[in-house]
């Protein structure tokens, strides 16, 4: 339900290019369902060593199915908006391997058809800019590799965000590119110098390439999560009166040391409530997200949506893809089971999980 990439004219003489994609992406309520991605734009035919790459404009169409808007229009949604990120993958020239940049787009607000129908969608948005400078000649190519939506949010009528279970007000989802699906978007000559006519090279002058590697900080380069203890004891509620046995969930730290471009999600589900006095249901507890950003953090962590977490669950905190992100967070809860007043007297346990994306 969103864009991919293009990219558009540098300093050089540009040419249209053009990609068509077909996706497969796991969407709230109706699954899997296929996207079908046109790319345009205009891109430098050459550039030359020494060049550095420029940012270049986004834009990119994409067709949705009838049935998701019928799963939209379902739950109430009217518009639908949110960021999608390419993976997209340069291919350096002169033997040097490749580089994977990320390529974040913002998804126009989009009227959902009524009745449903099949309908495009309008992202836009800006590649990375002096990620790269090109130190050998040859031949440079561009393949998008991929494409994940996330802080989809889909609206009704008045503007309020719809609920997608189990994510919330925002909705994120990994799509999967089609089998036999062409990537390369462009290729592009990388010139060497041209000293051009005249006399020849200045002998007074020199130029020399100065390269360095940043090495993987050891015990480093992974997303993890600790937490401060493993029980939460809710306060007791009288037999026969019911309302809130409340607590706070054990903080939880999130720790991005990926260096990348991609965010991350914590999610949590939990158990129905069991005991000697019988069950209460799991769609029961229900919870207040907050979370904290480290100084220093490239990344900002969005708290999840307050609402009830149940067994198949809620996101209790987020961050989002960025062209750069990593740093440390401190994510917690205020927690709240709603105890019947039919629930007999008892001991009562619950597991709650946590999983980290």
């Amino acid at each position: 339900m969103a864009g991919l990439v293009t990219l558009t004219a540098g300093t050089a003489a540009a040419v249209p290019v053009q990609l068509d994609q077909k996706y497969t992406c796991k969407f709230p309520i109706i699954n899997n369902d296929p996207i079908e991605i046109h790319v345009s734009s205009d891109m430098p035919t050459s550039m030359k060593v020494g060049e550095t790459v420029p940012e270049y404009d986004i834009t990119a169409v994409t067709k949705v199915s009838a049935r998701a808007a019928q799963g939209l229009g379902v739950m109430g949604a009217v518009t639908l908006e949110g960021k999608a990120t390419a993976d997209v993958v340069v291919t350096l020239p002169g033997g040097d391997g490749t580089l994977p940049i990320k390529v974040v787009n913002t998804v126009a607000k989009t009227n959902i058809p009524n009745p449903a129908a099949a309908f495009t969608v309008n992202a836009t948005g800006k590649s990375p800019g002096s990620l790269l400078t090109w130190a050998k000649p040859g031949t440079a190519k561009f393949d998008v590799k991929g494409l994940k939506l996330h802080n989809m949010i889909a609206r009704d009528s008045s503007g309020a965000a719809v609920q997608l279970p189990p994510f919330g007000d925002e909705f994120e989802t990994a799509c999967t590119l089609d089998a036999g699906q062409g990537t390369l978007l462009h290729t592009m000559e990388i010139q060497g110098d041209d000293p051009g006519p005249g006399p020849g090279p200045d002998p007074t002058t020199g130029k020399q390439n100065v390269n360095t590697k940043v090495t993987p900080k050891q015990g480093g380069g992974q997303l993890t999560m600790a937490q401060a203890g493993d029980t939460v004891a809710l306060s007791p509620v009288e037999e026969g009166a019911g309302g809130n046995s409340t607590g706070d969930l054990q903080k939880v730290t999130v720790k991005d040391a990926r260096n990348g471009a991609t965010g991350w999600s914590l999610t949590g589900k939990v158990t129905d409530f069991t005991g000697g006095g019988g069950s209460i249901g799991a769609d029961k507890l229900a919870w207040t997200p907050s979370c904290a950003t480290a100084a220093g953090s490239a990344s900002t962590c969005v708290p999840g949506t307050r609402g009830p977490v149940g067994t198949v669950g809620a996101t209790l905190a987020s961050a989002p893809d960025a062209a750069q992100t990593g740093g440390e967070f401190t994510v917690g809860a205020g927690l709240a089971l709603d105890v019947p007043k039919t629930a007999a007297a008892g001991d009562y346990a619950a597991v709650l999980t946590l999983t980290l994306t």
